[in-house]
């Protein structure tokens, strides 16, 4: 290997240690950003824990680069493969409560707006269900669409829903 192809192999050594840096400095704001309840739940050092609630504390530029710069290095010498896992682990636990949730409102909305074709709809997912009471509901719930009072009677579809959907 000559002089050149040596500099070359070092130039790429050192973009790829830099490129490092910046991935483990990301990650350490990925953590940072995380719910309360979500950080809890990830497998980090004490000192790792640390140096992130003193991040998450600072409001100046200058501390915080610094701050997240020392966090990149401490996660040098972290699992962090086992980090990532534990993120993707909240994150989908956090999608399939977002999807619960929009599954919930789009029965409600389709109970409202579509009576009794919609709740024999619902009846054969849920047959658990009170008809008499989502029916009710749903005559209260056109009756203020009428008249264009607050939806009270759909949030009481909704969360009538929402009980049964905890119970199965």
């Amino acid at each position: 290997m000559n002089q050149e192809e040596a500099r070359a192999a070092e130039l790429i050594s050192k973009t790829q240690i830099k490129r490092e840096a910046d991935d483990l400095v990301a990650l350490g704001k990925r953590i940072a950003d995380l719910s309360q309840d979500q950080f809890d739940g990830m497998p980090l050092t004490d000192d790792l824990r640390q140096a992130i609630v003193v991040a998450r504390k600072l409001s100046k530029g200058g501390a915080i680069k610094r701050q997240f710069k020392y966090i990149g290095k401490l996660l040098r010498s972290t699992d962090v493969e086992g980090i990532n896992q534990a993120i993707e682990r909240q994150l989908d636990k956090d999608r399939a409560a977002t999807a619960r949730l929009h599954m919930m409102e789009q029965w409600r909305d389709k109970l409202v707006e579509q009576g009794d074709a919609a709740l024999s709809e619902f009846l054969v997912s849920y047959p658990q269900a009170d008809r008499q009471h989502i029916r009710q509901l749903q005559r209260k719930a056109n009756q203020e669409l009428g008249k264009q009072k607050p939806p009270a009677a759909a949030r009481k579809i909704f969360q009538y829903i929402k009980e049964l959907l905890m119970i199965s």
